[in-house]
């Protein structure tokens, strides 16, 4: 029963964010502002709303499944605006859905209450104190908003180009793949956890023996898969990487270290298993 209600409550909450946002953009163009400023201000107001009902809820883990629909929103919003639809932006929409709809159904599946708390949320509560609800929007909810906007610049800028190459499948092949790592890497994490005898074992099977975060190798691969998708055929927005980078460096410095310093505290082997196998890229043990 708790899980049908926090899902409802969910559902209504990105109803209002989703309308909010919809209507907000719609004044923005009205005032003159360009596509890129109207989706930036409606993002922000969109992931107040989420927040804010959050703090009424008294859960962070409102803002969860913000970011796996975020992308998808925006690119259906100016798809519709613009009236611009070929095979490559009808292609763009179909991988971008199932990247979206992928997690979104992975969220669903592991959501139980609304009462479950992220440890990362645990934790900079106990540390911030007093100060926790502005860490909150700031930190848990704006700054990955503003992380995935920067990320989804090539999608808003995609949406208004009217021709289709055929080098545009290269990035939205990076994108399947992508999708397909992280996919079987979420399957083998899910299979893992479900046998295993403590939670201080070591996953060291499948995708994870060749990397420690082959999960988050295939999100940084779905950005880079977007940008290239756009950058490709019209290198004149060439600088709109800079998302997929930003991206990344998220998850090498603040992610990826703050994962594993939890990681150490209850997992014993686990620095034996970061000494010998690689961060990112799935490479051979530097160890047998």
């Amino acid at each position: 029963m708790k899980r049908v209600i926090g899902l409802s409550a969910l559902l209504v909450i990105y109803a209002m964010a989703f309308t909010a946002g919809i209507f907000s953009f719609m004044l923005f163009e009205r005032l003159g502002l360009n596509d890129y400023i109207s989706v930036l201000l409606a993002d922000v107001i969109a992931t107040v709303i989420v927040w804010a009902s959050g703090v009424i809820l008294r859960t962070a883990s409102a803002y969860d499944p913000y970011w796996s629909l975020q992308t998808l929103a925006i690119y259906i919003c100016l798809l519709y605006k613009n009236q611009n639809w070929h095979v490559g932006t009808i292609l763009l929409l179909v991988v971008i859905s199932l990247y979206s709809f992928r997690l979104t159904l992975n969220f669903i599946l592991g959501f139980h209450s609304l009462s479950y708390v992220d440890w990362r949320y645990k934790m900079l509560k106990e540390k911030t104190g007093k100060f926790y609800q502005i860490v909150n929007l700031f930190g848990i909810c704006m700054f990955p908003t503003l992380v995935v906007y920067a990320a989804s610049l090539p999608v808003m800028a995609y949406a208004s180009i009217q021709t289709f190459s055929a080098f545009d499948i290269i990035g939205l092949s990076v994108i399947v793949l992508g999708i397909l790592l992280e996919l079987i890497a979420d399957i083998q994490m899910k299979k893992f956890v479900k046998n295993r005898s403590d939670r201080s074992q070591v996953l060291d099977k499948g995708l994870w023996r060749y990397s420690r975060h082959p999960n988050y190798l295939g999100e940084i691969s779905i950005w880079f898969g977007v940008a290239l998708t756009l950058i490709i055929s019209h290198f004149n927005y060439w600088f709109f990487i800079a998302g997929a980078v930003i991206n990344l460096l998220m998850f090498l410095f603040i992610s990826i270290p703050m994962e594993e310093k939890h990681f150490k505290e209850y997992k014993p082997d686990y620095e034996q298993y970061k000494n010998d196998t690689s961060m990112l890229l799935i490479l051979p043990k530097k160890k047998q």
